[in-house]
């Protein structure tokens, strides 16, 4: 389950040397200019409010993470991180004590 995305001009994500963008057929073309999403999955698209449609990349590679976490500075915010960290534990807790 995606639970953050960040803003960044498209042209930034297409100096990744391993960018293949995907498009639908009625889409209009999109320009550096152009403003997308990078999901926590690593997954981009042209809206945060229907992630489902308009992908533009789902290639996740290594390389395509580590670009994104170096160059882009891509990162979940800590204080959105712990809350989901926590639920984990908890589960795990429960689950232990069954």
């Amino acid at each position: 389950m995606r639970k953050y995305c960040r803003a960044y001009h498209l042209g930034d994500l297409r100096q990744f040397g391993g960018w293949v963008e995907k498009s639908e057929g009625n889409e209009p073309k999109l320009s550096d200019d152009d403003v997308v999403y990078l999901w926590d999955d690593f997954t981009v698209v042209r809206s945060p409010i229907i992630p489902d449609k308009g992908l533009l990349f789902d290639t996740v590679t290594p390389q395509w993470q580590h670009y994104c976490t170096t160059v882009l500075q891509f990162a979940i915010p800590e204080d959105l991180e712990m809350p989901a960290e926590q639920t984990e534990q908890q589960v795990q807790e429960r689950s232990d004590a069954t």
